[in-house]
């Protein structure tokens, strides 16, 4: 099993093991337990774009490439693809770009997590509620599922590539 799937199957442990009256602890680690999953599950597809296109697909290089990827910089590829926004290098003059339901909605989650996760590590002002727990664990298996049903595909296969491009890409030629 996959660390991605293993944090999904941890947050979801998380979030029932103490059905009344859970501790925030757990209700916090499970969002963000939700987030890694995503998180893991598209930075090690990217990596292993990434080292395949190196002619390699060894661990240690993917490893190593998953290891680069910045949040803040899937959080902003996440935003554009949601809202079928392409890098400038690939935009079309006339043409309007529409991302493909599958990827919109794992960007769109990717975003929505994001928020959870920050909210959950860092606004301990607020607490987290059990339910919304349960409905960012819901909202990041439904992203798994769509993303194994369109991680093929060349419109994928961008989306990966801009979390470490999308700067490069979109400057103005």
């Amino acid at each position: 099993m996959s660390l991605a799937s293993d944090l999904l199957d941890q947050a979801e442990m998380l979030v029932t093991r103490e059905p009344e009256n859970p501790k925030q602890a757990s209700l916090r680690r499970a969002v963000s337990a939700a987030y890694y999953a995503l998180f893991h599950l598209l930075a090690e597809d990217a990596a292993t774009l990434f080292a395949e296109l190196c002619g390699r697909s060894d661990m240690g290089l993917v490893s190593r490439i998953t290891r680069t990827f910045a949040h803040l910089d899937m959080k902003k590829a996440a935003e554009k693809f949601a809202n079928s926004e392409l890098p400038t290098a690939f935009q079309s003059p006339g043409r309007r770009y529409a991302t493909p339901v599958d990827l919109k909605l794992v960007a769109v989650v990717f975003g929505l997590l994001y928020q959870a996760r920050q909210e959950a590590d860092y606004n301990t002002g607020e607490s987290v509620i059990q339910s919304e727990a349960q409905k960012m664990i819901q909202k990041a298996k439904e992203a798994f599922d769509a993303w194994g049903r369109v991680k093929a595909s060349d419109d994928a296969r961008m989306y990966l590539a801009c979390f470490s491009l999308w700067d490069t890409w979109n400057k103005k030629r």
